[in-house]
């Protein structure tokens, strides 16, 4: 295994990405939905990108890449066709310590992005280390079919659970085993379901009365 598996914290760090492409827009929009401070070097962006620039979500900086952009970034993302720009961009990454990746070319890469599947809190991330990205694709489908957003509304749930749970209960043994009861419960297909009715008999049965939906403050 040649990369080190790692999910990492973004929030209001700075966050720069080289291009104001199709490509350059999408690892705009992934940045920002984990909190990242966001600047595109470009002197072109997409209508998707002036207009989250317009809102004030993004900084641009009107230009081509220049030496020293990259200064006190925490990561870069080169999404340009500029073979030279890519280099330059690469070298003082390389220089600087900086996390930095070039679209479509993970030789250049201290790091490499892989397909994600997002289900709101549950990440599962594929990575076949750059060797098949088609592969990596058609797991992303199967893993798309067979975790459905039903799982996101469970974690929902399992997080509101929790931080009640632990705030009156300090028996790791005994919260373990509820949470495992939880999980092996018919709570997921009622979720998929839509029974409402059901979730909360569930709810009722491994917890009480003060972990309904409604004590929970949770509607599906």
């Amino acid at each position: 295994m040649k990369y080190y598996p790692i999910n990492v914290d973004i929030t209001d760090k700075r966050c720069v990405v080289l291009g104001g492409g199709r490509v350059a827009q999408r690892k705009v929009e992934s940045l920002l939905k984990c909190g990242g401070g966001v600047t595109v070097i470009s002197p072109f962006l997409t209508p998707g990108l002036k207009e989250l620039q317009s809102l004030g979500k993004i900084k641009n900086v009107c230009r081509e890449y220049q030496s020293g952009d990259i200064e006190d970034a925490f990561v870069v993302f080169c999404a340009t066709n500029d073979s030279n720009i890519n280099a330059k961009a690469a070298e003082e990454a390389k220089r600087r310590g900086v996390l930095f990746n070039v679209v479509d070319m993970p030789q250049m890469c201290n790091f490499i992005v892989p397909s994600v599947v997002h289900r709101e809190d549950l990440v599962i991330t594929i990575s076949t280390s750059g060797k098949s990205p088609a592969l990596a694709k058609r797991l992303k489908k199967e893993l798309e079919t067979a975790y459905g957003e039903e799982y996101g509304l469970f974690l929902i749930l399992m997080g509101a659970i929790r931080e009640k749970l632990l705030k009156i209960s300090s028996d790791s043994e005994v919260n373990r085993m509820t949470f495992y009861r939880l999980i092996d419960s018919d709570i997921l297909d009622y979720i998929r379901e839509g029974k409402e009715e059901e979730v909360n008999r569930v709810l009722i049965d491994i917890l009480g009365e003060d972990y309904s939906l409604r004590e929970l403050n949770i509607v599906f």
